[in-house]
């Protein structure tokens, strides 16, 4: 079989794509003179660094940190595994200083020599300016890198904020404070270029869904499209997160319950005419999240009831969707929502029974800064929301819709292309 090419290609992102007045405004009005980022979607958000190597570890166990001074906006600092300083060589980034840390890829049992770090650079690139820099302020460890860049900053007698405070307890500190939520908050609010990447990653979600739904004949299984989905949607250039990308379950039958499926092969039936199949699928491109779908309706058409249900889950996204304006809380959106169910023509008990929640999107399937599992937090201008509409019911009636919109003063952009009917057969509308 030959090579596939990916529809959506990996490029170099632009050397600077995070939200940096956010960012220094933020750290003023909390009274921080600095940041340190360890965690390693907060790394990646702040430099782009996020080489391969880096992703085979846990975020709180990175390979790299980032610390910004508000005080000197212009010379923020990256230290960085001395195995992935060439990295950078390749995705540009606005921090110029870059410095390299040993790790345990240098032998432990022979003199490491007199250049232990052009083990790591290729001969062409040791006499650059860039490399020489480098080699100046390469650190023993990653502890005592981010110290040192501490200190050339004029921190380490400052108030810093630290997204892990593990990180902080090894380092010689006047005060550090929790900035976990700091960084969230800055998060929240996205750049031109990050809503570009969103926009890409859900273009390739609703591409894989409809492939997909392409692939069913008679006899398949559902575990059977959850990995032609998976495959799919990797072909095109994506990732799926191990167990998969499909999250919530399709359980067969009237039961209405709404639960998560649990990616297990004991979860499975045959994928029938009629059924009414509901799509949430997770996945990243270029770090970023896409998350979504909507109802399926197996080689068939909304009929009856489930056709009434469809009609009146597309009219409630259509109200979230005006309703979706910067300082509406998510009380407010349920409230639009289940109003426009029961003019819909949904009786008060179903509308009072179906799901409408709510969650913030970009490098993570939150990305907001939330104190409370149960929180009604308010929109903010520029935050990337996903929503989600769920109406109870058996496998030939039930209702679930999923729109990623930009919030803006004119209510919410929406991010897919298709419109908020349920998907009749195999015709994308």
């Amino acid at each position: 079989m030959p090579a596939l090419a990916p529809v959506f290609k990996r490029t170099a992102l632009p050397p600077q794509f995070c939200n940096l007045e956010r960012l220094f405004d933020t750290l003023e009005r909390r009274g921080l003179d600095g940041v340190v980022a360890y965690l390693r979607p907060n790394v990646f958000y702040l430099s782009g660094f996020a080489p391969p190597s880096n992703q085979s570890v846990h975020e709180t166990n990175g390979y790299a940190a980032v610390v910004i001074s508000r005080h000197a906006p212009d010379d923020p600092i990256i230290i960085v595994a001395e195995f992935d300083l060439m990295y950078l060589r390749h995705q540009p980034t606005w921090i110029h200083d870059v410095r390299p840390y040993a790790t345990l890829l240098l032998p432990f049992d022979i003199p490491v020599g007199q250049a232990p770090l052009e083990r790591f650079v290729p001969a062409v690139e040791r006499s650059a300016e860039w490399f020489l820099r480098a080699r100046d302020r390469y650190a023993p460890s990653l502890v005592d890198g981010v110290q040192t860049a501490l200190s050339d900053l004029g921190l380490e007698h400052a108030r810093v904020g630290f997204d892990d405070l593990r990180l902080a307890r090894t380092l010689q500190m006047q005060e550090a404070v929790d900035a976990y939520g700091t960084l969230k908050y800055v998060r929240q609010v996205k750049t031109a270029q990050e809503i570009e990447l969103l926009k890409t990653a859900t273009r390739l979600n609703q591409l894989a869904i409809e492939r997909t739904i392409a692939t069913w004949s008679r006899g398949t299984t559902w575990q059977e499209l959850v990995h032609t989905y998976n495959v799919t949607a990797t072909q095109l250039g994506g990732f799926v997160r191990d167990p998969g990308a499909i999250v919530i379950a399709n359980p067969v039958g009237v039961d209405p319950a709404l639960y998560m499926y649990s990616a297990l092969d004991s979860e499975d039936f045959v994928v029938e005419p009629g059924m009414h199949i509901m799509w949430d699928c997770h996945g990243t491109w270029q770090h970023y999240c896409w998350d979504g779908g909507k109802t399926w309706v197996v080689d068939d058409a909304p009929r009856g009831n489930s056709r009434s249900i469809g009609e009146a889950t597309a009219a409630a996204m259509d109200a979230l969707q005006s309703a979706m304006r910067p300082g509406v809380r998510l009380s407010q959106l349920q409230a639009e929502g289940r109003r426009a169910f029961r003019l819909g023509g949904l009786t008060q008990e179903h509308a009072d029974g179906t799901f409408i929640f709510f969650h913030g999107l970009g490098l993570e399937h939150i990305d907001i800064e939330v104190t409370s599992s149960h929180q009604d937090w308010a929109l903010e201008d520029g935050t990337v929301v996903s929503a989600h509409l769920q109406v109870t019911g058996g496998d030939r009636e039930r209702g679930w819709l999923e729109e990623i919109f930009l919030v803006t003063p004119a209510g919410g952009e929406p991010f897919f292309s298709w419109d908020h009917a349920p998907i009749a057969g195999d015709a994308i509308v």
